[in-house]
């Protein structure tokens, strides 16, 4: 999940040129051919053999040089669709894999056999409007900002990730906020001699599409708009003028949570308002709300994170206790994810991590068929450091998801539920309401 960062594109800062001449291979104006580029060149020309000469966005100033933007290039092709998708431009990023071989960037691969750079490169289909005569650059600059990111934070992109961009993906009125992605349905992975290079595209998703991924998967909702025209076809063509996926096609949303019954959920964690305290022990544990912060808002490939501190059990390295019972607090944005961490996840047998967005605080849902945890029937909660595991007992899980439903049903809050029975407690906050500073007991 990743939040959007800002990129000003000053005047000169960035050009939109053709390669002109063209050399052998087609070679980047003014450079000489780089094993890395040649082979992403000679992919595209693959795809587009009549295009040698595209329009390209280049970095005036490169990255190694102490420019701000990654992308050394961004080629720029017209696609003239196919029988499921319109005609649309599409854009292909070059500097995410080793261009260059020379360490000005990337360290070199230890053999062809291994990821080139961070292993992918990026790429975008925006459906072409009847009076463009040249691709829009507002793309371009979406792809720079995501790279720089993945330059600044070392979080590699894989397919069905999401991302939560926040404000319209063309900077005006399109209701595609966000972006998932796919591998590009057109554009093979390269063996390069400097690596391995796959191809992965953005496609723009709506407020409501992103969280079906969230309960579902990438991959599942991938499929779901590949089935209309309107959505993307089999090409995934982002138009930033579509309807909603769910206002196209009412029907998908009984094909989601067929989805979520059927496969479960892959979101197994996410930023959350999360505290909670052993109410036998006086020593509370603080949770002071950020204004500016919200949950989700942390990106930082939480799957993987959260399968880490699963598998070897090193994220919290302090002494391991077992409290007799726990006190949980959430805010309500939080709590609207129980639900789904019970009916997409411990009924699969999957366990689901929500991690604090203010402190190292986490709490880990677990059921018996999660392996490597430190709980136990006879010990249900252990506490390493200030991350928590809970058992959930299979004869629990059907009264736990009948009473974390009701959050939905407008609870007076701050509201309590209690299972003395399973020695748990949980209080919901208002999401706009302060999170108390101590943990009630």
């Amino acid at each position: 999940l990743l939040q959007e960062i800002e990129m000003n594109l000053p005047p000169g800062r960035m050009d939109m040129e053709n390669n002109l001449p063209p050399t052998p291979g087609g070679a980047v104006r003014g450079a000489n051919l780089a094993p890395g580029l040649s082979s992403i060149i000679t992919a595209t020309h693959r795809l587009y053999p009549n295009q040698k000469n595209p329009l390209q966005v280049t970095a005036v100033v490169k990255y190694w040089l102490g420019g701000p933007d990654p992308l050394d290039y961004i080629n720029m092709f017209s696609n003239s669709g196919c029988q499921d998708g319109d005609q649309h431009w599409h854009y292909v990023s070059c500097g995410l894999s080793d261009l260059h071989g020379d360490a000005r960037v990337h360290p070199p691969a230890p053999s062809p056999e291994h990821p080139s750079g961070y292993g992918f490169e990026l790429t975008f289909r925006l459906k072409r409007e009847p009076s463009q005569n040249q691709p829009p650059t507002w793309p371009a600059a979406l792809l720079n900002s995501i790279s720089k990111y993945v330059f600044e934070s070392e979080n590699k992109l894989v397919p069905g990730d999401h991302i939560n961009w926040g404000k319209p993906l063309d900077g005006a009125s399109s209701i595609l906020k966000h972006l998932l992605v796919a591998e590009d349905p057109q554009l093979e992975s390269l063996a390069t001699p400097l690596g391995k290079v796959h191809f992965l595209q953005l496609i723009g998703i709506t407020d409501e599409e992103l969280k079906s991924v969230q309960r579902w998967n990438g991959p599942g909702i991938s499929k779901l708009l590949k089935s209309s025209v309107e959505t993307g076809g089999s090409l995934l063509i982002t138009n930033p003028f579509r309807r909603g996926l769910f206002d196209i096609k009412p029907e998908a949303r009984q094909l989601v949570d067929m989805g979520i019954s059927q496969e479960g959920s892959n979101l197994c964690g996410m930023a959350a308002m999360i505290g909670w305290t052993e109410p036998e022990v006086s020593k509370s544990r603080e949770i002071k709300q950020n204004a500016q912060e919200s949950a989700l808002n942390n990106w930082e490939s939480l799957a993987r994170q959260c399968d880490r501190l699963i598998e070897t059990n090193t994220g919290y390295p302090n002494r391991i206790s077992f409290p007799k019972s726990i006190s949980l607090a959430c805010n309500l944005e939080t709590a609207k994810f129980l639900p789904l961490c019970i009916q997409g996840r411990l009924k699969h047998g999957y366990h689901f991590t929500l991690k604090s967005i203010v402190k190292e605080t986490a709490v880990t849902f677990v059921v018996s068929q999660v392996a490597g945890t430190l709980v136990s029937p006879e010990k249900p909660f252990a506490a390493q450091g200030d991350w928590l595991q809970v058992l959930i007992k299979d004869s629990f899980l059907d009264e736990f998801y009948s009473r974390v439903i009701d959050v939905e049903n407008n609870l007076v809050l701050p509201y309590t539920f209690q299972w003395p029975d399973q020695r748990i407690s949980l209080t919901v906050f208002n999401d706009d309401a302060e999170m108390l500073h101590v943990m009630p007991n």
